[in-house]
């Protein structure tokens, strides 16, 4: 046996080498403030600055190293979801965006192509997918004759890259209910019905005021994923809102509705499930969503993938939940990223704030969310969209770069890069 000295020799030994590795295993990631200065100085405007007073709400893919960022945007003013609200799309060189951005308009007040008719003072919510190498599908809400409300009813066009052409107008449809023989528009009602089905007759009636095409599509199983945004408002303010998870054989013309997260199980008086970011795993689909509360922040519900009728109630993930989360899987050793918009600085003066954007990652169980850094830009950094193309992950965002007014900081979209040393561990 040895000596008792010898003993506490070798547990002293052992104890520092314990906490050698677990202090190796911490992760120290490089200066926050030089990765966020990175980020916010690559940036580079892709909207059309030299007109829009309002450019907002981005989604992004890249083919074959050109980027094509569809948005919400305005020449009239500089305020959301006014008339003249207009869906556009900014094409551009990944390696030189602003120098070679073009823009197609998508749609706006007074379309009509192929029997289809938007009487909408605007569209709005548009969000793109990409169905191959020479075709993108570019979803957007507004409303035709007859709908009671300004966004009633889901549409979508084609872009044919190769011919630089835009397909007329084509009404999104559904099944709900679990009626596969049923085929709907995909408009307010549809979704109304399908909630009764969910939670009970009478649910549907309460979320009275527009749908939006809000969440990234994602394809797994052999289906595209994606959710559809249904809400009501009340002397102007939204209070209920949740998204129903929805699958799609055939590149998103069609869409199975499946479960949704139920609002009513948050706490307090606003309850909101708002903007999903979805992502999926071998068993599950999970949103992370914006509660609009501070208290509740953003929040994290999920389905067995065995039952996507039934979400688990949502679990607070997150700080702040204003403002629309996005997220994209780096791949190993990275894996999930997410950027969550944070609590507002004071950027000088009396009365300019603006928010800050976390950087944070995920664990394959989303039971540890770990902050990269944050990322504070004066010209704001609002509502990003991340993608990943050829193992790298590039942003769009609004800013207010041009345009750059107290309130709103949403007068441009740029295009930026997350890179990945960002996450790489600094010895």
């Amino acid at each position: 046996m040895l000596p008792l000295r010898h003993l506490l020799r070798l547990l002293v030994v052992l104890l520092a080498s314990r906490a050698h590795a677990q202090a190796a295993d911490e992760p120290k990631f490089p200066d926050g403030a030089i990765s966020s200065r990175s980020f916010v100085d690559q940036s580079q405007i892709v909207s059309k600055f030299t007109t829009e007073q309002y450019a907002h709400q981005s989604s992004l893919r890249i083919v074959k190293g050109i980027g094509y960022a569809v948005y919400q945007c305005n020449e009239t003013t500089p305020e959301e979801s006014k008339p003249g609200q207009l869906a556009r799309m900014a094409i551009f060189n990944i390696l030189d965006p602003q120098d070679t951005a073009r823009w197609v308009d998508i749609s706006q007040a007074g379309d009509s192509s192929d029997g289809i008719a938007i009487t909408g003072r605007f569209v709005a919510a548009p969000m793109i997918h990409q169905i191959n190498e020479d075709t993108l599908r570019i979803f957007f809400t507004s409303r035709i004759e007859g709908d009671t409300g300004l966004m009633q009813r889901a549409f979508f066009k084609d872009y044919t890259i190769s011919k630089a052409m835009l397909s007329g107008l084509r009404q999104v449809r559904c099944t709900v209910a679990k009626d596969p023989d049923t085929v709907l528009d995909l408009h307010q009602g549809a979704v109304q019905k399908h909630l009764d089905f969910l939670f009970g007759p009478g649910l549907g009636a309460r979320f009275s005021s527009g749908i939006t095409t809000a969440c990234d599509f994602v394809e797994f199983d052999g289906q595209l994923y994606s959710t559809i945004q249904v809400k009501n408002s009340e002397a102007g303010e939204t209070r209920l809102m949740t998204n129903v998870l929805m699958r799609s054989p055939d590149q998103g013309a069609t869409w199975e509705l499946l479960g949704a997260p139920d609002p009513r199980l948050l706490p307090g008086e606003v309850k909101i499930l708002a903007e999903p970011a979805i992502t999926q795993d071998k068993g599950h689909v999970w949103l992370y969503l914006r509660s609009n509360v501070l208290e509740t922040g953003y929040v994290l519900s999920k389905a067995k993938k065995s039952d996507l009728f039934h979400f688990d109630t949502p679990v607070t993930k997150w700080t702040y939940g204003i403002g629309r989360p996005t997220l994209c899987d780096f791949g190993k050793p990275i894996g999930l990223v997410a950027m969550f918009t944070a609590r507002s600085v004071t950027m000088g003066g009396k009365t300019t704030s603006r928010n800050k954007c976390d950087v944070v990652q995920i664990n394959p169980g989303h039971t540890r969310l770990t902050k990269v850094f944050s990322i504070v830009d004066y010209n704001a950094v609002n509502t990003p969209f991340m993608h990943r193309y050829n193992d790298e992950v590039y942003v769009t965002y609004s800013t207010g770069r041009r345009r750059l007014i107290t309130k709103f900081g949403t007068s441009e979209i740029v295009f930026s890069k997350l890179r990945r040393e960002y996450f790489v561990p600094s010895e």
